[in-house]
């Protein structure tokens, strides 16, 4: 591991200020505060500033933070010595996270690391050593908040209160820590139990209640209000049942029969042929960044006798050339991933958004900043552009044939690859086209199926875990380098 520069070197220096909505009331943590001792700091050992980065409303419990990203670019960039904060768990309350900025990125960039308040820095040994015994009890720190919180909560449940979060579940309305029956979403809550009871397709009750009250609902919101006991007056926290205080708009007969159609419907999809159904939970999902073409999976067995073992892994098709119609690009070598891998990273960035409100806050205002920009009608209008110049390309190798200037396998060879290139990019646009008409959820509509999750992840029912991610994400953006990629959400 690269030294940290020794402090007597060091001449340009990064302020760290983050501070959490506890924090911000508390004397010492406010970004004034901090600002001013760390600028003083500086000043006292003749060091100059280059930036001050700040995160204020930011939990330290990961690094998704976006004065943070910006202060490691510029690490990376070359411009920084040594990065100052005013306590060690500004930089972050979580043990891991903390040890791999100091150890990948400060100190693999020598960069120096100093903690005013604890009184060390990286530069020396001691200081490297002392680094990891706090940052052990920073993570306590953050534990016991965890445990506080979650004791919290059930005790609300135990109380028959809910949860809150935020947001209000359909057919009620949420008022001073108290759920109250919504009286025009409730008819339309018993309207779906009523329609499916009549064994009306859990897609189609979704269209008539756009209908008949002018709201979509997905297979997987129509799927969650016939499954969620809240409607029965019951409150559900990790795992257990309680007695709630709110009214009930359900009968216990009309969802008791309700539990069992959805499991007998379950049972007689699982044992229907249906030999084109994804085996994979991102399946549909993936696109490439480098060439645009969806992924799909192959593997490999890997081991010996009882250890041998099949491993899959998503590929770019232009990649795994396991479909000629599907290659945009043969050279493409964008980045494969192992499926238990990349299926684990996207499930963590769906449970952060059900469990963290300030999170699906920051997404939603990315999303909506998207769809500003309209990034679907640019590539939209990339791929019109690009199906003119085959079109115009093929022309030229027709008129190329007719006199006679190029041998026929040329030919053949050329118009090939481009008809190839072709009907991608026309399954690309169909594609594009499909998910811009699809109907998007709403902030409350995300936050009820988000509300499901930990529900469908206990069930280890494949299909509902698919329903979910495909109700939630429009598509999965895999970016060239290795371990990046960008999800564009349905809400």
């Amino acid at each position: 591991m690269p030294k940290a520069q020794a402090s007597e070197n060091i001449q340009c220096a990064a302020l760290y200020i983050r501070v959490s909505t506890q924090e911000q009331a508390n004397e010492g943590y406010s970004i004034e505060a901090q600002t001013e001792r760390l600028t003083a700091y500086c000043k006292a050992r003749g060091w100059a500033i280059y930036s001050t980065y700040t995160d204020p409303g930011f939990s330290g419990s990961n690094v998704q933070r976006p004065a943070l990203q910006q202060l490691f670019s510029d690490i990376k960039a070359g411009n920084i010595d040594c990065v100052l904060v005013y306590k060690l768990d500004r930089l972050s309350r979580s043990q891991k996270d903390t040890l791999y900025m100091i150890e990948d990125v400060f100190a693999a960039n020598n960069v120096a690391f100093v903690s005013m308040n604890e009184n060390f820095d990286t530069s020396s040994p001691f200081g490297r050593a002392m680094i990891g015994v706090l940052s052990v009890f920073a993570q306590l720190e953050r534990e016991q908040i965890k445990e506080r919180s979650a004791m919290g909560r059930r005790e609300r449940a135990k109380s028959g209160l809910w949860h809150g979060g935020g947001w209000e579940p359909i057919g009620y309305s949420y008022a001073d820590g108290h759920l109250q029956v919504n009286p025009a979403e409730a008819i339309m809550i018993r309207d779906v139990y009523k329609l499916f009871l009549q064994n009306v397709p859990l897609t189609r009750i979704g269209s008539i209640t756009k209908e008949r009250y002018g709201r979509f609902l997905s297979h997987s919101a129509v799927r969650s209000i016939l499954s969620t006991s809240l409607y029965l007056g019951l409150i559900r926290w990790n795992g257990e049942t309680y007695q709630g205080e709110h009214e009930a708009i359900i009968d216990e007969n009309s969802f008791k029969r309700a539990q069992v159609l959805l499991e007998d419907r379950h049972r007689i999809a699982e044992t229907k042929p249906f030999p084109f159904k994804p085996r994979h939970l991102l399946a549909g999902l993936l696109v490439c960044a480098h060439c645009g073409a969806n992924y799909t999976t192959k593997g490999n067995y890997a081991g010996h006798g009882a250890k041998k073992k099949y491993r899959p892994y998503y590929y770019c098709y232009s990649r795994s050339k396991t479909n000629p119609r599907r290659i945009i690009d043969p050279n493409c070598r964008n980045p494969a991933y192992a499926v238990v891998d990349l299926d684990k990273r996207i499930l963590y960035e769906v449970e952060r958004l059900s469990s963290d409100r300030r999170y699906f806050r920051q997404v939603l205002k990315k999303q909506q900043t998207y769809r500003e920009e309209d990034h679907t009608q640019r590539d939209r209008v990339g791929i019109m552009r690009r199906l003119d110049e085959i079109d115009a390309q093929l022309s030229r190798v027709i008129d190329l044939y007719q006199l006679g200037t190029i041998p026929r396998e040329a030919i053949s060879q050329r118009t090939n690859k481009l008809q190839l290139e072709r009907t991608a990019l026309q399954n690309t646009l169909r594609t594009l086209t499909e998910k811009d008409r699809a109907p998007r959820l709403s902030e409350n509509e995300a936050f009820v199926l988000l509300n499901t999750f930990d529900t469908v992840m206990a069930s280890n029912s494949f299909d509902d875990q698919r329903h979910l991610l495909q109700a939630l994400i429009q598509k999965i953006i895999v970016l060239p380098v290795q371990g990046e990629f960008e999800i564009l959400w349905n809400f």
